[in-house]
């Protein structure tokens, strides 16, 4: 048996011995991503330009009250159930009750009658609020309900002018020929121009940081080697402070990919079964395998720089711990890029979580290939060079 297989066996007998640190590396990681993607569902979806769901109710049952609601079916921002009926319901919030609804409108007879009169003698359509929508978006509603009344009232008024504008050569008058122009951008920094869902997002956020958290029981197990004086001894066997790096990374890689394989089953399976949607996995399977082994590598050769840097356990701890915690609040996996302002955005852009999920966002929103994510790929893997290089001049000055 050759001194690094040795020293590989070896650290594969300590990793197993120590179940607390393996059940943090894949229990805490599992929690989370349970958590995040249901609690925030409804969030990402209204962000991720989910309709909202809207029932109309209506009595008069006229051409004005069918345009109503073809207008504010033509709104992307709303899903509308359109029901005809001969009288309005006496307990309208007893209709939203165990429905998915945001809003319902009832539209009384004489809307469409009283249409182009005053104020005060035209009849009062009902808007009643599900406690499922907050102020803001009511806000939305009301206006964009007013809005499409106020293009009724214009197209009908237009109608009426229709002689008079044949007498100068217009043939049709409508509404929508007043509208003006407008030019969309969308000011999301992230990895897609299409901000993801909460599975999307949650999963490979909190793939990345389990992955990261894996520093906290490598330098605690390389801190305790060195006090036990371990590491002289392995001097003796000719084993070389990078066959000593290597020995470490190997068992520790691998369990970096069985935490990815479990964490994408999660968000596959386990989080629909609780009422949450299903993680779609897209991508080249070639590239997700290279995404997930550069970001080991970038976490583990922090790990290591941490652990040579360390003087005791606790001090690892604190390093690794905190590290991580700083690096996933600026990275955009305690709180999402898209939600940050923007110079918060440029910040997050220097953290290697950020640049992990952003590789895994490329991936399940765009079904992106290995060139695609090459840019993520050769930041994690610098950092990743950068971080056992420094790992390796620390050693080399505290051996001498």
């Amino acid at each position: 048996m050759t001194p690094l297989f040795a020293a590989i066996k070896k650290e594969i007998t300590l990793l197993g011995r120590d179940k607390h640190g393996l059940g943090l590396l894949f229990i805490l990681p599992i929690v989370f991503i349970l958590i995040m993607s249901l609690a925030l569902q409804g969030s990402f979806e209204s962000r991720g330009g989910k309709g909202i769901d809207v029932e109309i109710i209506d009595v008069d049952q006229s051409t004005a009250s069918q345009a109503l609601a073809d207008r504010l079916r033509a709104n992307e921002a709303f899903n509308i159930t359109y029901t005809p009926s001969e009288t309005l319901p006496q307990t309208p919030q007893k209709l939203l009750d165990g429905q998915d609804l945001g809003f319902l409108l009832t539209i009384p007879k004489g809307f469409d009658e009283h249409l182009l009169e005053v104020t005060s003698e035209q009849a009062e359509l009902g808007i009643t609020v599900s406690s499922k929508s907050d102020r803001r978006t009511s806000i939305i509603f009301n206006a964009s309900v007013k809005e499409a009344i106020g293009r009724i009232k214009t197209d009908t008024m237009l109608e009426g002018m229709a002689e008079e504008a044949a007498e100068y050569g217009i043939d049709e008058l409508s509404a929508g020929d007043l509208d003006s122009p407008i030019k969309v951008t969308y000011a999301y920094a992230g990895a897609t121009e299409t901000p993801p869902n909460a599975v999307q997002q949650n999963v490979p956020a909190w793939l990345v940081f389990s992955i990261f958290f894996v520093a906290i029981p490598f330098s605690n197990t390389f801190i305790k080697e060195r006090d036990l004086g371990m590491q002289r001894r392995l001097r003796t066997t000719f084993l070389g402070p990078i066959s000593q790096f290597v020995s470490k990374l190997i068992p520790y890689f691998v369990v970096n990919q069985i935490q990815v394989i479990l964490m994408l089953a999660v968000g596959v399976f386990l989080v629909p079964l609780l009422g949450g949607e299903a993680l779609v996995i897209q991508g080249h399977p070639l590239a997700l395998i290279a995404l997930s082994s550069s970001i080991s590598f970038a976490a583990l050769g922090l790990a290591l720089f941490i652990a040579v840097l360390s003087r005791t356990t606790e001090q690892a701890t604190m390093l690794a711990g905190l590290g991580n915690i700083l690096l996933a609040a600026i990275g955009g996996i305690m709180v999402p890029k898209f939600v940050m302002p923007e110079k918060m955005q440029a910040l997050a852009g220097l953290s290697p979580m950020s640049w992990g999920l952003d590789g895994f966002l490329e991936l399940f929103l765009q079904n992106g290939n290995i060139h695609d994510i090459s840019p993520y790929l050769l930041r994690l893997m610098a950092f990743g060079l950068t971080m056992l290089l420094l790992s390796w001049l620390v050693q080399s000055r505290q051996r001498a």
